[in-house]
């Protein structure tokens, strides 16, 4: 009766034993899979701060001239925060800012998007000299940014149309003597754009 007891004791005891194993197992296993999935989504968050401080660089946070055929336009854009970038698409009336598109670089679908001249892209590749976004659902629509110089940005657009867009003076600054300039009929801002000074 004692032997049996012992063995039931025994038998009892590996089968504790061997179910402390497996959850011990088991944890281990959860917490490789969760260190996995935090790497995964470090890289990921790590992949987007690499875009944004590209970015950043290309762009930096200023106010660029974009010369059209008919009307010049701007664009303005400035990085808030690691994860945040806002840009300003306007063009001057009457020394004013006019028809102002606001946007966002943003993360959308494991991309970073952006509305840009009326259309959604999607970021390709960036470099600190270089950005190259696609137009979503035609990607072989292209935008290409190349950084000449500390002022100019070379900018081909889906048709292969090539502009130089030109680094203007810091946005509120740029605004408030453009309207100056219509105002009275000066060149103060730097601007491309003929005002005739008002008659008295």
């Amino acid at each position: 009766m004692k032997i049996i007891r012992n063995s039931i004791f025994g038998i009892l005891f590996l089968l504790a034993a061997c179910q402390g194993g497996n959850q011990e197992e088991k944890a281990e296993e959860n917490k490789a899979a969760d260190t996995v999935k935090m790497a995964e989504s470090i890289r990921t968050n790590l992949s987007y701060l690499n875009d944004y401080n590209a970015l950043e660089q290309l762009f930096s946070n200023d106010n660029w001239l974009i010369p059209g055929t008919r009307d010049s336009s701007y664009l303005y854009v400035s990085r808030l925060g690691n994860y945040v970038v806002k840009t300003y698409a306007y063009q001057l009336v009457k020394g004013d800012s006019a028809h102002v598109q606001h946007a966002d670089v943003k993360t959308e679908n494991d991309q970073l998007v952006w509305q840009f001249n009326g259309q959604k892209l999607y970021l390709t590749s960036a470099t600190r000299a270089r950005a190259v976004f696609a137009v979503v659902g035609a990607d072989s629509l292209q935008y290409e940014f190349v950084r000449l110089d500390d002022n100019k940005i070379s900018l081909t657009y889906p048709d292969k149309k090539k502009v130089v867009m030109k680094k203007m003076l810091q946005f509120s600054l740029f605004l408030a003597r453009s309207r100056y300039d219509f105002t009275n009929g000066t060149k103060y801002a730097f601007d491309t754009t003929q005002f005739n000074k008002k008659k008295e």
